[in-house]
Protein backbone atom coordinates (compact mmCIF):
# COMPACT_ATOMS: atom_id res chain seq x y z
CA UNK A 1 0.00 0.00 0.00
CA UNK A 2 1.35 3.43 -0.96
CA UNK A 3 2.17 5.70 1.98
CA UNK A 4 0.46 9.09 2.37
CA UNK A 5 3.06 11.76 1.58
CA UNK A 6 2.92 14.83 3.82
CA UNK A 7 5.33 17.64 2.96
CA UNK A 8 6.15 20.34 5.50
CA UNK A 9 8.19 23.20 4.12
CA UNK A 10 9.89 26.45 5.12
CA UNK A 11 8.97 29.57 3.14
CA UNK A 12 11.68 32.24 2.84
CA UNK A 13 14.51 31.15 0.50
CA UNK A 14 13.10 27.62 0.38
CA UNK A 15 9.92 28.26 -1.57
CA UNK A 16 10.97 31.78 -2.55
CA UNK A 17 14.15 32.79 -4.32
CA UNK A 18 14.93 35.43 -1.69
CA UNK A 19 14.04 36.50 1.84
CA UNK A 20 10.77 38.44 1.96
CA UNK A 21 10.75 39.86 5.49
CA UNK A 22 12.57 42.97 4.28
CA UNK A 23 9.53 43.70 2.06
CA UNK A 24 7.39 44.20 5.17
CA UNK A 25 9.76 46.79 6.59
CA UNK A 26 9.77 48.61 3.27
CA UNK A 27 5.96 48.79 3.35
CA UNK A 28 5.80 50.12 6.90
CA UNK A 29 6.07 53.66 8.22
CA UNK A 30 9.41 52.78 9.86
CA UNK A 31 12.21 55.17 8.86
CA UNK A 32 15.26 53.98 6.98
CA UNK A 33 17.37 54.89 10.00
CA UNK A 34 15.23 52.77 12.31
CA UNK A 35 15.37 49.82 9.90
CA UNK A 36 19.15 50.06 9.65
CA UNK A 37 19.50 50.24 13.43
CA UNK A 38 17.38 47.10 13.87
CA UNK A 39 19.39 45.20 11.25
CA UNK A 40 22.72 46.32 12.71
CA UNK A 41 21.72 45.30 16.25
CA UNK A 42 20.63 41.88 15.02
CA UNK A 43 23.77 41.28 12.96
CA UNK A 44 26.10 42.43 15.73
CA UNK A 45 24.45 40.33 18.45
CA UNK A 46 24.14 37.22 16.28
CA UNK A 47 27.75 37.58 15.08
CA UNK A 48 28.96 37.76 18.68
CA UNK A 49 26.99 34.64 19.57
CA UNK A 50 28.27 32.71 16.55
CA UNK A 51 31.89 33.75 17.08
CA UNK A 52 31.85 32.18 20.53
CA UNK A 53 30.57 28.92 19.06
CA UNK A 54 33.00 28.99 16.13
CA UNK A 55 35.82 28.95 18.67
CA UNK A 56 34.25 25.96 20.44
CA UNK A 57 33.77 24.06 17.19
CA UNK A 58 37.37 24.63 16.15
CA UNK A 59 38.60 23.23 19.48
CA UNK A 60 36.38 20.16 19.22
CA UNK A 61 38.50 17.06 18.62
CA UNK A 62 35.92 14.36 19.37
CA UNK A 63 36.14 11.33 17.10
CA UNK A 64 32.90 9.73 18.27
CA UNK A 65 30.33 9.02 15.59
CA UNK A 66 27.31 9.61 17.81
CA UNK A 67 25.09 12.61 17.19
CA UNK A 68 25.65 15.31 19.82
CA UNK A 69 21.97 16.07 20.47
CA UNK A 70 22.70 17.84 23.77
CA UNK A 71 25.20 20.18 22.13
CA UNK A 72 22.89 20.85 19.19
CA UNK A 73 19.95 21.76 21.42
CA UNK A 74 22.13 24.01 23.58
CA UNK A 75 23.33 25.91 20.52
CA UNK A 76 19.83 26.27 19.08
CA UNK A 77 18.45 27.50 22.41
CA UNK A 78 20.96 30.37 22.39
CA UNK A 79 20.43 30.98 18.68
CA UNK A 80 16.66 31.24 19.16
CA UNK A 81 17.04 33.54 22.17
CA UNK A 82 19.22 35.91 20.14
CA UNK A 83 16.66 35.95 17.34
CA UNK A 84 13.80 36.49 19.80
CA UNK A 85 15.47 39.57 21.28
CA UNK A 86 15.67 41.00 17.76
CA UNK A 87 11.98 40.28 17.19
CA UNK A 88 11.12 41.98 20.48
CA UNK A 89 13.03 45.09 19.36
CA UNK A 90 11.04 45.11 16.10
CA UNK A 91 7.77 45.02 18.04
CA UNK A 92 8.88 47.56 20.66
CA UNK A 93 9.91 50.06 17.98
CA UNK A 94 6.63 49.46 16.07
CA UNK A 95 8.71 48.97 12.95
CA UNK A 96 5.83 47.16 11.21
CA UNK A 97 3.20 49.81 11.87
CA UNK A 98 1.13 51.34 9.07
CA UNK A 99 0.89 48.49 6.52
CA UNK A 100 -2.37 47.93 4.63
CA UNK A 101 -3.49 44.46 3.54
CA UNK A 102 -3.71 45.55 -0.07
CA UNK A 103 -0.06 46.66 0.04
CA UNK A 104 1.01 43.21 1.26
CA UNK A 105 -0.79 41.52 -1.63
CA UNK A 106 0.76 43.92 -4.12
CA UNK A 107 4.26 43.36 -2.69
CA UNK A 108 3.73 39.60 -2.95
CA UNK A 109 3.42 39.91 -6.72
CA UNK A 110 7.11 40.88 -6.88
CA UNK A 111 8.29 37.69 -5.14
CA UNK A 112 9.39 34.83 -7.42
CA UNK A 113 9.30 31.25 -6.20
CA UNK A 114 11.84 28.57 -7.02
CA UNK A 115 11.50 26.42 -10.16
CA UNK A 116 9.60 23.12 -9.73
CA UNK A 117 8.42 24.05 -6.23
CA UNK A 118 4.75 24.50 -7.18
CA UNK A 119 4.78 21.22 -9.09
CA UNK A 120 6.26 19.38 -6.10
CA UNK A 121 3.62 20.75 -3.75
CA UNK A 122 0.96 19.64 -6.22
CA UNK A 123 2.45 16.15 -6.41
CA UNK A 124 2.31 15.28 -2.69
CA UNK A 125 -0.87 14.21 -0.89
CA UNK A 126 -0.79 17.18 1.46
CA UNK A 127 1.54 20.08 2.25
CA UNK A 128 1.96 22.57 5.06
CA UNK A 129 4.11 25.70 5.07
CA UNK A 130 5.77 26.29 8.45
CA UNK A 131 7.23 29.77 8.45
CA UNK A 132 8.83 32.22 10.86
CA UNK A 133 7.92 35.05 8.46
CA UNK A 134 6.08 37.90 10.21
CA UNK A 135 3.02 37.68 7.95
CA UNK A 136 1.02 34.62 6.91
CA UNK A 137 -0.92 37.00 4.67
CA UNK A 138 2.27 37.67 2.71
CA UNK A 139 3.03 33.95 2.56
CA UNK A 140 -0.44 33.04 1.29
CA UNK A 141 -0.41 35.91 -1.23
CA UNK A 142 2.92 34.78 -2.69
CA UNK A 143 1.67 31.19 -2.98
CA UNK A 144 -1.66 32.01 -4.61
CA UNK A 145 -0.12 34.52 -7.01
CA UNK A 146 2.37 31.81 -8.01
CA UNK A 147 -0.47 29.47 -8.95
CA UNK A 148 -0.42 27.35 -5.79
CA UNK A 149 -3.99 26.75 -4.69
CA UNK A 150 -5.01 26.99 -1.04
CA UNK A 151 -8.46 25.83 0.02
CA UNK A 152 -10.37 28.73 1.67
CA UNK A 153 -11.06 26.73 4.84
CA UNK A 154 -7.68 25.04 5.05
CA UNK A 155 -6.25 26.89 8.04
CA UNK A 156 -3.49 24.31 8.46
CA UNK A 157 -1.95 24.95 5.03
CA UNK A 158 0.14 27.80 6.45
CA UNK A 159 1.39 27.83 10.03
CA UNK A 160 3.11 31.04 11.03
CA UNK A 161 2.95 34.52 12.50
CA UNK A 162 0.70 37.45 11.72
CA UNK A 163 0.87 41.19 12.17
CA UNK A 164 -1.92 42.70 14.26
CA UNK A 165 -4.24 45.10 12.46
CA UNK A 166 -6.61 47.78 13.71
CA UNK A 167 -10.27 48.25 12.79
CA UNK A 168 -9.21 49.81 9.49
CA UNK A 169 -7.05 46.86 8.46
CA UNK A 170 -3.78 48.69 9.11
CA UNK A 171 -0.98 47.06 11.09
CA UNK A 172 -0.29 48.31 14.61
CA UNK A 173 3.29 47.08 14.87
CA UNK A 174 2.46 44.10 17.12
CA UNK A 175 2.96 40.50 15.96
CA UNK A 176 1.09 37.34 16.99
CA UNK A 177 4.06 34.96 17.22
CA UNK A 178 3.44 31.23 16.73
CA UNK A 179 6.63 30.12 14.93
CA UNK A 180 9.97 31.66 15.91
CA UNK A 181 12.48 29.03 16.99
CA UNK A 182 13.80 25.69 15.68
CA UNK A 183 11.81 24.00 18.48
CA UNK A 184 8.63 25.73 17.28
CA UNK A 185 9.15 24.35 13.78
CA UNK A 186 9.78 20.83 15.08
CA UNK A 187 6.61 21.09 17.20
CA UNK A 188 4.63 22.09 14.10
CA UNK A 189 5.96 19.10 12.15
CA UNK A 190 4.91 16.80 14.99
CA UNK A 191 1.45 18.40 15.05
CA UNK A 192 1.08 17.97 11.28
CA UNK A 193 1.94 14.28 11.66
CA UNK A 194 -0.58 13.80 14.48
CA UNK A 195 -3.29 15.54 12.47
CA UNK A 196 -2.97 12.84 9.79
CA UNK A 197 -2.09 9.97 12.14
CA UNK A 198 -4.83 7.74 10.72
CA UNK A 199 -3.10 7.93 7.32
CA UNK A 200 0.27 6.82 8.77
CA UNK A 201 1.99 9.52 6.71
CA UNK A 202 5.56 9.68 5.52
CA UNK A 203 6.51 13.16 6.67
CA UNK A 204 9.07 15.18 4.72
CA UNK A 205 10.46 18.58 5.65
CA UNK A 206 12.36 20.94 3.37
CA UNK A 207 14.29 23.96 4.70
CA UNK A 208 17.45 25.94 4.15
CA UNK A 209 18.72 27.26 7.50
CA UNK A 210 19.63 26.50 11.11
CA UNK A 211 16.09 27.38 12.11
CA UNK A 212 14.94 24.29 10.17
CA UNK A 213 17.31 21.66 11.54
CA UNK A 214 15.09 20.27 14.33
CA UNK A 215 12.13 20.11 11.93
CA UNK A 216 14.33 18.17 9.48
CA UNK A 217 15.23 15.69 12.21
CA UNK A 218 11.61 15.42 13.41
CA UNK A 219 10.45 14.43 9.91
CA UNK A 220 10.92 10.98 8.37
CA UNK A 221 12.89 12.66 5.59
CA UNK A 222 14.61 15.99 6.27
CA UNK A 223 15.84 17.84 3.19
CA UNK A 224 18.23 20.79 3.04
CA UNK A 225 17.77 22.92 -0.09
CA UNK A 226 21.28 24.03 -1.07
CA UNK A 227 21.02 26.49 -3.92
CA UNK A 228 22.79 29.69 -2.96
CA UNK A 229 25.97 30.29 -0.97
CA UNK A 230 24.32 32.29 1.82
CA UNK A 231 25.39 32.85 5.41
CA UNK A 232 22.39 30.83 6.62
CA UNK A 233 23.33 27.90 4.38
CA UNK A 234 26.94 28.07 5.58
CA UNK A 235 25.83 28.05 9.22
CA UNK A 236 23.58 25.02 8.69
CA UNK A 237 26.48 23.14 7.13
CA UNK A 238 28.71 23.95 10.11
CA UNK A 239 26.00 22.82 12.53
CA UNK A 240 25.52 19.47 10.84
CA UNK A 241 29.28 18.81 10.88
CA UNK A 242 29.83 20.05 14.44
CA UNK A 243 27.04 17.93 15.93
CA UNK A 244 27.80 14.92 13.73
CA UNK A 245 24.58 14.65 11.74
CA UNK A 246 25.05 12.73 8.49
CA UNK A 247 24.54 14.61 5.24
CA UNK A 248 23.76 12.79 2.00
CA UNK A 249 22.61 13.95 -1.46
CA UNK A 250 18.92 13.18 -1.97
CA UNK A 251 19.60 11.79 -5.43
CA UNK A 252 21.72 8.97 -4.01
CA UNK A 253 18.44 7.45 -2.83
CA UNK A 254 16.40 5.53 -5.36
CA UNK A 255 13.15 6.12 -3.47
CA UNK A 256 11.55 7.92 -0.56
CA UNK A 257 11.34 4.56 1.20
CA UNK A 258 15.14 4.29 1.00
CA UNK A 259 15.43 7.77 2.52
CA UNK A 260 13.18 6.73 5.41
CA UNK A 261 15.21 3.56 5.95
CA UNK A 262 18.42 5.61 6.04
CA UNK A 263 17.14 8.03 8.69
CA UNK A 264 15.76 5.16 10.78
CA UNK A 265 19.32 3.83 11.13
CA UNK A 266 20.97 7.18 11.88
CA UNK A 267 19.86 10.85 11.85
CA UNK A 268 20.50 12.10 8.32
CA UNK A 269 19.77 15.29 6.43
CA UNK A 270 19.48 14.96 2.66
CA UNK A 271 20.60 17.71 0.31
CA UNK A 272 19.00 18.80 -2.93
CA UNK A 273 19.93 21.60 -5.29
CA UNK A 274 16.62 21.81 -7.13
CA UNK A 275 13.00 21.05 -6.23
CA UNK A 276 12.86 18.81 -9.29
CA UNK A 277 14.94 16.23 -7.42
CA UNK A 278 12.30 15.79 -4.72
CA UNK A 279 9.49 15.95 -7.27
CA UNK A 280 11.06 12.99 -9.10
CA UNK A 281 11.05 10.83 -5.95
CA UNK A 282 7.49 11.85 -5.07
CA UNK A 283 6.20 10.93 -8.52
CA UNK A 284 8.08 7.64 -8.35
CA UNK A 285 6.45 6.87 -4.98
CA UNK A 286 3.02 7.45 -6.49
CA UNK A 287 3.71 4.96 -9.27
CA UNK A 288 4.94 2.19 -6.98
Amino acid sequence: MRRFLLLCVDFDETITRRDTISLLLQLSSCSAMCQQQLVTQYVDEMSEFLEAYNAKWELCTSVTRGVDAVGLHAFLKGYAATDLRSLERVVKSRALEGICHCDVAQAASTVPIRPHCAETLAAVDEWTVISANWSTRLVSSVLTQSGISIAPLDTAAIVGNEMHVDAHGVTTGAIDVKVQSPADKARCVKAARLKRAEMQPTVMYVGDSANDVLAMLEADVGVWLVVDSTSSSSLLGRLLRAYRIDVRPLMTCSSIAECVATTSRRPTVFTMTDWAQLKELVEKAHSE
